[in-house]
């Protein structure tokens, strides 16, 4: 399936108060933190969206980092949380997360309605490729109000997302490169509805807050929705974005060829027919289960790094997956059984990636 046929299919102005509303909390036991659901900025507002939210069980006085995970289509943000496991992560690394949650219009999508049929983020709008209004503005506003209630560390928040929550991923590291100090993309595309080929639009979106913003793009080369060059494209868009920022010309200053470039389990012996193939509602086929990888697929990660030797971008191929979250529950929905544990490495990254941050890029470097 076509991305234009994924947007025609989605097709079927905030005002923000201060107060969300709270709703249908959910807790879990004390030692395992809590998870509840929240709305903001009020129920029955518009543009209002309902959110989960991860607390860890630990109480530091320190300031802690917060990850925002946005779900894709016919996903929730509940089952979000079972699929990629980051509440049982930020358990151990004591970090918030929060999941917020795209509204469902029956039989209607926006710019008809406020949300969209099948619970895809409407990034494909313009309405929401800008700062401060749409549903852009509203997960921004659901990371504001959460690290201001939440005592989370300004210089450690950080937006992730898979397929449509991709790509709202990257408009949202455009357009608040002062809020996330780094992004995640599995499977996304360029910024502007995969059209930014230079990153002169990106660059643009950040307007006076712009800055060399690092991100991690993970995509399975057999993704049939989002295909290796929509995943290639995002990649030389974000660093020409970044080229600009770092400097104010597009100059080569950050280079588009990696600084470093390895490979990770590719000498397998596959056993054909001994692993999950998916067949399932809501999930395409899972390869690796067909071929008989055996715990994971090959994967190569090429890092990308300024003139300094900072790494500024990892790039994460996933050799043979579809369009899916590894390393997850293989009854999910988009899921794939087999690894690599892309949860853990978007948390490493972010973790090495602070607002004003450096991580220099070593070619001994193993991705865990």
């Amino acid at each position: 399936m076509s991305r234009p046929v994924r947007w025609a299919a989605a097709l079927l102005a905030l005002t923000l108060p201060l107060t969300p509303l709270a709703h249908a909390a959910t807790s879990a036991s004390p030692d395992a933190g809590s998870f509840t659901e929240h709305t903001y900025p009020a129920a029955g507002t518009s543009g209002a969206r309902d959110y989960w939210l991860y607390l860890p069980p630990s109480r530091s006085r320190a300031p802690r980092p917060l990850v925002v995970f946005l779900h894709g289509c016919n996903v929730t943000a509940e089952q979000s949380a079972a699929i990629t496991r980051f509440n049982d992560l930020a358990a151990k690394e004591h970090f918030v997360v929060v999941y917020p949650q795209q509204t469902i219009t029956a039989n209607s999508s926006a710019p008809l309605a406020d949300g969209n049929g099948i619970g895809c983020w409407n990034w494909f709008l313009p309405d929401n490729q800008q700062r401060d209004v749409g549903e852009a503005g509203a997960i921004a506003g659901i990371t504001k109000y959460v690290a201001q209630t939440q005592r989370i560390d300004p210089r450690r928040i950080f937006v992730d997302g898979i397929s449509a929550g991709a790509d709202m991923a990257v408009i949202l590291g455009a357009t608040y490169p002062d809020l996330y100090a780094s992004v995640a993309a599995l499977a996304g595309c360029a910024f502007r509805t995969c059209g930014d080929a230079t990153g002169a639009l990106t660059h643009q979106a950040m307007g006076t807050h712009a800055r060399v913003v690092p991100m991690l793009v993970e995509n399975g080369t057999a993704d049939t929705l989002n295909n290796m060059g929509m995943a290639s494209g995002l990649v030389s868009s974000w660093l020409g974005a970044d080229d600009l920022a770092d400097d104010g010309s597009l100059n080569g200053s950050i280079p588009r060829q990696p600084a470093s470039q390895q490979s990770y389990d590719v000498n397998q012996t596959p056993q054909p027919g001994s692993g999950d193939a998916c067949v399932h509602n809501n999930t395409l086929t899972c390869p690796g289960g067909v071929v008989g990888f055996q715990g994971g697929y090959p994967y190569t990660v090429a890092s990308y790094a300024d003139a300094k030797g900072c790494d500024v971008m990892d790039f994460w191929l996933i050799h043979g997956m579809e369009h899916a979250y590894p390393d997850a529950p293989g009854d999910g929905p988009y899921t794939d059984p087999l690894g690599p544990d892309i949860t853990t490495a978007a948390w490493r990254f972010f973790a090495s990636h602070p607002m004003g941050g450096c991580h220099n890029v070593t070619t001994s470097e193993v991705p865990r």
